[in-house]
């Protein structure tokens, strides 16, 4: 009986030695496991973040695309400008300013000069304005520049208008300086570029063909 006690001692502190050990390296496996989880979680929300980034400049560039491609269709379609107005003949476009960068027009050139002119409201009839809609950016996009062929924005220019009217379907592309004047006669192309809330940019072109390019988001 006294040759067996030193056996069992052993074999008991044989088994907490084992229990620390174990002990230690559930805690070291669980903070290993929290880190490459926490990783892993940061790439897949950065990621998240990133696409929903490129997703809102894509669905926008889509958009002015459409409005473009509706104002170039009012202009070749005889659309009366205005309810009840008894006009036809009206050229009709799309206006971009960099002075309101959340917002584009799709507006009836009712005097003939090829470029939007501002009144009262939107949409409401020819004698206040020569607005049909106005469309707002969304999700931090902004329109942050416009563009000839060669300079972004051409000198002095504050706003770009690009109109069609019937019978041509090439679009006419005029841009207007802080008085409201056309500068520069008329220009072949015209760019629009967007950019996002981080920093993300999409570059449209409008052809003097009436062609519409969407770039790639960059």
């Amino acid at each position: 009986m006294k040759k067996s006690a030193p056996t069992l001692l052993y074999r008991q502190d044989n088994k907490n030695m084992v229990l620390n050990s174990v002990r230690g390296f559930s805690l070291v496996e669980a903070l290993v496991s929290i880190g490459i989880v926490t990783l892993i979680m940061s790439s897949v929300l950065f990621d998240y973040s990133t696409f929903n980034d490129n997703l809102a400049l894509s669905s926008i560039g889509q958009e002015m695309s459409i409005a473009m491609r509706q104002a170039q269709t009012y202009g070749l379609t005889v659309r009366e400008a205005g309810q009840t107005s008894g006009r036809f003949d009206s050229a009709y476009g799309v206006h971009f300013d960099k002075d309101d960068p959340t917002n584009y027009y799709l507006f009836a050139d009712l005097d003939g000069d090829r470029k939007y002119d501002i009144g009262a409201g939107c949409g409401s009839g020819p004698t206040n304005t020569e607005c049909v809609e106005k469309f707002s950016l969304r999700n931090g996009v902004t329109v942050s520049e416009i563009c000839s062929v060669t300079d972004c924005p051409p000198p002095a220019a504050r706003a770009m208008d690009i109109t069609f009217l019937r019978p041509n379907p090439d679009a006419v592309v005029k841009f207007i300086n802080n008085g409201g004047q056309a500068i520069g006669g008329t220009y072949l192309t015209g760019k629009v570029r967007l950019l996002s809330s981080k920093g993300g940019t999409l570059l449209i072109t409008i052809e003097s063909t009436g062609q519409v390019l969407v770039g790639e988001v960059d």
